[in-house]
Order: structure tokens, then sequence, then C-alpha cells
């Protein structure tokens, strides 16, 4: 007797494929068959799936494509999504298992693994369907609900089957009277996006000519999940249920012919058997389908917009779904690649098995040196070893160069420090009213005249910090009392470039250890010994900088510079000189169109004169240029010891985790 499984040998589903690209989707089949798509995420491989509203006709529309009879009553409607698997081998058989959701308990799972069948009539699918049903509704937590998360696995095998995946999708519920109607939809729902979601899917959106258009729910998702139509073909069922000339027909013949929706693919419209061809065979039912298109109106529409009938769609699935894969396998195979040398790199790090404590040791021993030599090349500006350093212009290669990290953060600091390490920037009047310094301001320093700040602060303090100097001479404590105020930003400015610093070293600590040992190991040496040792090192640190800055909080300046004493003096003879040219200027120009030039003598009387005049009985002028040079004399040890302290606690802070981590073992 002839094997009923032939009618699956060779005119369907092979108009999919042709010879030469069998070896293409055999390939995708293989990596599906072994789980791949999960190491994919949501991208999926390449598979079309089946969805629309309930009742939209989509199983019958999956049963013309896969020649399988798929349930179309109501009360054996697909309520999970099934996965048909169609393989080639030499014998035909239809097998299937039921995998068992994540959310189900361990006895639902094992309850369902044990659920297999096998058969050879394609007529007896719709009573698997059935028994795969009853199976995943005897529950132990008692769901009622009519919808699962369990997925159907039917193999389908035959000696001319084309490789190929098809997924058919619960219809999605409008409204549900039942206890658990509104869980049902949520459900249903969830389970469609979820399919449509896959970037590697192809989306079959099946719509009921039956129903008013824009009451089709799976359209109202596809426009939120691909809005730009990609990847989607729409398919009309039943249009030999609209009364011919109608309005609705009209309506969708012109929805079809302008694709408002805007899918890729465009639309295709499908005839299936009527409730009383239920009983006819498959071939019975494609030419039921070809006789309505001829004498029907939508045979006026041109077949480059529009497709017509089961055969012209399995041809236009071919395309799409090996265009689809050819436009995505790159970037699968892409992934696969950085994947397999992620695993290895992995398995690399788990070292050889460590059965006996020396074993151990020995690992922990290798790990430790490694840890030693790319630290020491870390701090020595040495990149060679590109496996771990990376490129230099990605944001993580730069992190794992830690000597140009620390000094660009180095020049981050005194740049940091020239410009916002002083709490007031006293500028000349003059430049004042040029508006040299007409810019936005930080919160520091404060750009203030050298006139106000003379009178405003020098004189304000010397008025209340008087002593026994004679009027006009300065009081030398007034100089660190205005330097502690001017240097005031030096705190702040530093702590912040410690923690910098600090941070840098123990971000590049923790992308080593990642390098070089697994997740495990990597936590639990950052834990119990890298982390405990940097926070210490900090704290060092912080007691260093604290001692650093204790000179220049509340006392005395004190400066044994001999170049201190040439710095003010050379200062005052710029000052001298600018206030006599200033005041030769003024005279000159005061006296453009005289006939005469004024003499030497009259110019020096006027700057005499004028000198005697200067009101500075506190002697701020020199209180402020003692401050100011100071100030300066000092910054920039500051800054150099500061940048020294770091580099002589930094080397010790890494070192003393190896030394750490090799006591460990």
């Amino acid at each position: 007797m002839e094997n009923q499984l032939d009618v699956l040998a060779g005119t369907a589903i092979d108009q999919l494929v042709t010879h030469d690209e069998n070896q293409l989707l055999d390939a995708i089949d293989t990596l599906r068959s072994q789980g791949v798509g999960k190491l994919l995420g949501e991208a999926g491989l390449p598979q079309l799936i089946v969805c629309g509203d309930q009742s939209s006709g989509k199983s019958s529309v999956l049963e013309a494509l896969t020649r399988v009879r798929f349930p179309t009553k109501i009360s054996t409607c697909t309520t999970f999504a099934t996965e048909l698997r169609l393989r080639r081998e030499p014998k035909s058989r239809i097998s299937c298992r039921i995998r068992a959701a994540a959310s189900r308990n361990q006895n639902d799972k094992e309850r369902l693994a044990r659920f297999q069948a096998s058969f050879e009539s394609p007529d007896k699918f719709p009573d698997l369907i059935t028994a795969a049903r009853n199976c995943m509704g005897d529950n132990e937590s008692g769901n009622t609900s009519a919808f699962f998360n369990d997925v159907l696995e039917v193999e389908i095998v035959g000696p001319k089957l084309a490789p190929l995946t098809i997924v058919d999708l619960p219809g999605l519920i409008h409204y549900r009277s039942t206890p658990s109607g509104e869980r049902d939809v949520h459900l249903v729902t969830s389970l469609v996006q979820s399919y449509m979601k896959q970037e590697n899917s192809i989306i079959l959106a099946v719509v009921s000519a039956h129903n008013d258009i824009n009451n089709q729910v799976v359209l109202n998702h596809l426009k939120k999940i691909v809005p730009g139509g990609n990847r989607t073909l729409g398919i009309i069922t039943k249009p030999d249920e609209l009364p011919a000339g109608s309005e609705k027909e009209q309506e969708y013949l012109d929805h079809a012919r302008t694709n408002p929706n805007k899918f890729q693919h465009g639309w295709h419209v499908v005839r299936n058997r009527t409730y009383g061809e239920q009983s006819s065979s498959i071939e019975e039912r494609d030419k039921k389908e070809k006789d309505f298109f001829v004498d029907s109106n939508w045979n006026q529409l041109s077949r480059r917009e529009v497709g017509l009938g089961i055969d012209s769609l399995r041809q236009k699935l071919s395309k799409m779904l090996l265009d689809h894969i050819a436009l995505h396998l790159p970037s699968i195979v892409k992934r696969l690649e950085d994947d397999l040398v992620e695993s290895e790199r992995d398995l690399s790090k788990l070292g050889e098995s460590r059965s006996t404590t020396k074993d151990r040791e020995n690992y922990l021993s290798d790990i430790s040196d490694k840890f030693g030599e790319y630290t020491k090349e870390a701090l020595d500006g040495r990149y060679q070893r590109r496996s771990f350093f990376g490129d230099p212009s990605s944001p993580e290669g730069l992190e794992k160069r830690l000597r140009a990290k620390v000094r660009n953060l180095n020049d981050d600091f005194a740049n940091r420090m020239l410009k916002q390490g002083h709490k007031w920037q006293v500028v000349e009047d003059s430049d004042m009213k040029s508006n040299i310094f007409g810019m936005p301001q930080v919160d520091h320093p404060k750009v203030i005249p050298r006139s106000v700040f003379l009178r405003e602060h020098v004189d304000s303090l010397a008025h209340h910090e008087r002593a026994n100097e004679l009027p006009g001479i300065s009081n030398p404590l007034l100089i660190g009392s205005l330097f502690h105020q001017q240097s005031a930003p030096w705190e702040g400015i530093a702590s912040a470039h410690l923690e910098t610093v600090w941070k840098a070293a123990k971000e590049f600590l923790e992308l080593l250890l990642s390098h070089l040992t697994d997740e495990r190991t990597c936590n639990q040496v950052l834990i119990h010994i890298i982390d405990p040792a940097m926070e210490a090192r900090r704290q060092a640190v912080e007691h260093k900088l604290e001692e650093l800055l204790a000179p220049h909080r509340g006392h005395d300046p004190i400066n044994i510079d001999p170049h201190f004493a040439r710095k003010i003096w050379s200062l005052r003879e710029r000052r001298v000189a600018e206030s006599i040219v200033e005041k030769v200027r003024r005279e000159v120009k005061a006296s453009d169109g005289d006939e005469t030039v004024p003499s030497v003598d009259k110019i020096i009387a006027k700057i005499t004169a004028t000198n005697a005049l200067v009101d500075d009985k506190y002697g701020s002028n020199e209180t402020f240029d003692f401050m100011q040079t100071y100030y300066e004399v000092t910054s920039f040890p500051f800054q150099t010891i500061f940048s020294f302290l770091r580099r002589t606690e930094r080397q010790p802070k890494i070192v003393s985790c190896i030394l750490a981590f090799s006591s460990a073992l």
C-alpha cells in the first residue's frame, strides 16, 4: 500500500527551494536543531511565523503550505505555538514532542517531556494537536487557562522535503468571556509578540476578509513592533466570502493594491477551503482556488503588486526566505564566531582540571605570574599584548593603558589647578575694561579688578588685623591669611583627582583579572584580595594628601627659594615701569595740539606728585604681591609632589595585590 506520507514528498514545500539552495537551508536547520537560535537572543534563526487574529484562516494557510492537516474547528483552534520542522531523510514519518515553558514546575516539565508521538498519516495531525493540548492542560499548578507557553515541536521528515521551520501561533484574541479571559488575552499577545520581535523571523500576517480591515488586532501589533513593515508579508484569506462588486470587496482590493501598512513584501491573497469543502483533498483545494481567482475581481490586480493563490505564495516565500537568510547569515556567522572565540577564551581561563590541592596551587600561581607581567607592562607603558590591551582608540583600550590613562588624568589635574586652583583671579583694571574676562565664569576663580580686590579684601583684612606696623607698611601675617583663602580649592581638586586615578587603577585591575580568569575566580579574588588592598591604599594616599596640604593650612608662609625675593623685586620693577609708561602716555596725550612737547622735568615732576597722592596706608599692594608670588612658587611644587606621591603609592598598590594574591596560594 502506498505510504500516506507521499503527499509530503515534493510538490508543495519543495517549491520553496531549488536543489542548489537546499544545502543552505540544511545548514540553518542543523543550527536550529543544535539550539543555536537561543544563542542569538531575540534575533533567533531565520524562520517563517504565521500569525493573525483568531479564526483568520492562518492554520488553513499553513496547511496549504505544508500539506499537513491542521485543526480548523473553533473548538480545536491553536492554543500554543507549534514549530514544524521539515527535514529530509530517506524514510517518511511524523514525530513530535512538547518543550515545556520555563515557568513550569519540575514535575510538569518531566511529565511533558514524556509526551511523544509518531505516526504516518498526515490526517492524524489534528488528533495530535488535541492530545498535546490535553497533556498541557493536565497540570499541578491548577492553571485553568486554555492557552499555554509550551511549544509543540513537530518533525516531519521525508525523502523530498526541503528543510524548513514554520511556526503556527495562537490566534490573537479580541475578547474572551471565560474566567481566565483577561489572562488568556495577555498570554497569547505576549507569545505572539515574542515571535514577532525575533529579527530573523519572516512574519506572515494573516487577515480575514470576513472582518473589517481596521479591526484586525495583528496589524496593530505589527505597527508597534515593525513600524516600517520590514520582513512582513500580509496575507488576505476568505476573499470568496466578499460579495462580488461590494464596497467591502473594493476596500480590500484597494488595501492590497496600495499597501498602506508599508509591508516590505506587500500583500498576497489566498482562498482557503470553505466549511463544506473540509473533506476535500489538497489537490482539490488548490483547483478550487485557481478557479475562483480566474473569474473574480481579484484577478484584475497587478501580479507585481499583489500575489494570488497558494502556488505563487510558495514561490514568493522561497525568494523571501532565501533573501532573508542571505541578508542575515553574515551577522549570524559573525555572532557565532565571536561567541566561539569567547567560549574558547572562557575555557582557557578555566585551565586544566584541578582535582588536587597542587593543581589548584599551580593554577593560581600561573594567574599570579601573568597578573604581574601584564601589570608591569601597563605601568611601564608597553602595550604589545593586543589580545588584552586592544585598540588604543576604543574606550576600553584606553582604560587598559594605565600609564597613558594616568598621564592624561595628570594633565587634566594640572590644567584644572591652573584654571581653578585659586579662589580669585585678580586682574588689572585696564584688562577688565577691555572685556578680556567678560566670558561666563565657573564657580571659581572669581574674576575681580585689582583695585576692588585691594579695597574689599586686602584693605578690609588689614583693617581688622592691624598690629604695630607703620602706615604704608604691610603686615606680613596678612600674606598667610590671604594665601590660605586663595589656595582653598587645592584640596577639592586634589581629592577629586586622587579618586579618578584610584578608580582608573581599580578598573584596570578588574579588566585584567577578568581577562586572565573565569568569572567566579575573578569575583572571589576581587572581593577577598584586591578590593580590600585597593581600599587600604586609597586611605593611605588620602592620609598623605592631608600631610601635603598641612603646610598650606593655618601656618605662616615659609619659603627658602633664593629666587623668591628676585621675583618680588622684578614684580615691583615691572609695576613701577608700567605705571610710569601709563602716566607718560597720559601726559603726552594731554598735550596733543600744543606746539611744544612737555619737558622731561615736567613729566617727572607730575609723576612724583602723583605718587605722593597714592593712598596705600596698609601696604596692600605689597601684601598682594607677596601673596601672589608665594602662591605661584608653591602651586607647581604642590602639583609635582602630589603627582609623585600618587606615582610612588600607586605601584605598591598594584604590586601589593599581586603579592597578596600569591601569598593566598
